[in-house]
């Protein structure tokens, strides 16, 4: 995109993103989890249905804060995630099995609660990402706005409900994420060059293979590397971590800009009870792996919950608990989301459309 394309979205982005920091910088007065990108989010939020001249920020200022997310996480794998192996393993195979059954009640839940097309409750409906889902319908003729306003709310909600859900359901220590770092001004210079390698070339690497959350994934897996190998033990400096967040939930609350506030309320009353529905599938999918590995319920719980990869990483990595696995399995997900949707997609859509199939 040329220069000239992206000037007039500059310092509306610019704005956009400052009220995400008085957003962030208020909510941190308050102690509250996450903060920073708790904040950013629900101010951008109010100020894009307000109608003040904001605009979403580029891609091209977060991606490298995604990029940073990743490095951050990926200090946090530690080898104790080679101990829970088995458990990975059942967890990633029982993926498939709870996309399906999400989309199955996801879908009759849109259809018969809020009046959504079959077409539209099946792309509604996939614990997937945003931009793939609303894609994908597009692609195949579907009404988008709806469907994308209805994942822009999930991935809120979860990311929103989650950390005070578990504050108070579970008793976990605090784990404060700036405090778990140093200031710029006192990093060492060679790790700081190798934490910018680590998140350039796990970029780039990342892009290449082409997997759901590539930005975000690829840096963690080059960080992973350099601290499990013990090359270095820093992490990314206090100030881009706080940065990351308030753009990244910049990013996210910037996407109601243009909706009304009649539109959003019953978007936002459909989308609440898918939350609370796919989030008990969770949970249920995490008791079964207590029960078998005895593996942390709130673990299992973040492991399938419906949210955006980066934003889950954060609450994990918030809460203290393994980074590394939930991240694999966020990241199973997602995969299986973008590999069979289309696919399943075209092999019913003359029943979603309650339509013979054509010859």
């Amino acid at each position: 995109m040329s220069d000239s394309a992206l000037r007039p979205n500059f310092w509306p982005a610019v704005l956009c993103i400052a009220i995400a920091f008085l957003g962030g910088i208020i909510f941190a007065q308050f102690h509250l989890p996450l903060a920073y990108m708790l904040g950013a989010i629900a101010f951008t939020m109010v100020a894009g249905m307000a109608g003040l001249p904001i605009a979403r920020p580029h891609r091209y200022a977060v991606s490298p804060m995604r990029a940073s997310l990743g490095v951050l996480l990926g200090a946090a794998v530690t080898p104790e995630l080679l101990d829970r192996l088995a458990a990975l393993g059942a967890a990633a195979a029982f993926v498939p099995v709870f996309v399906i059954i999400s989309a199955l009640v996801g879908m009759i839940y849109y259809t018969r609660v809020a009046g959504f097309s079959r077409e539209e409750a099946f792309f509604s409906s996939l614990p997937g990402g945003l931009h793939a889902m609303t894609i994908y319908a597009e692609e195949c003729g579907v009404d988008i706005r709806r469907v994308a306003l209805a994942h822009a709310l999930r991935i809120t909600f979860v990311v929103i409900l989650t950390p005070f859900a578990v504050s108070f359901l579970i008793h976990l220590p605090e784990v404060n994420i700036a405090n778990a770092s140093v200031s710029i001004t006192e990093i060492v210079p060679r790790d700081f060059v190798l934490l910018v390698i680590a998140g350039v070339v796990g970029w780039y690497l990342g892009r290449w293979s082409r997997m759901p959350g590539a930005e975000m994934l690829g840096p963690m897996v080059a960080s992973t590397i350099l601290h499990i190998t013990g090359i270095t033990a820093a992490k990314p400096p206090v100030e881009f971590i706080i940065v990351s967040q308030v753009v990244i939930g910049a990013s996210i609350g910037a996407r109601y800009i243009g909706e009304t506030l009649d539109i959003v309320r019953t978007s936002i009353m459909y989308a609440f009870g898918h939350v609370v529905i796919t989030l008990l599938i969770a949970a249920g999918f995490a008791y079964i792996l207590y029960l078998l590995f005895d593996l942390p319920i709130i673990t299992g719980v973040l492991s399938f919950a419906p949210g955006g990869m980066s934003e889950i990483g954060l609450i994990a990595l918030t809460l203290g608990l393994d980074v590394g696995f939930v991240a694999t399995i966020q990241v199973s997900r997602l995969t299986t989301i973008a590999l069979f949707a289309p696919l399943a997609f075209r092999q019913i859509r003359h029943v979603l459309a309650d339509k013979p199939p054509s010859d």
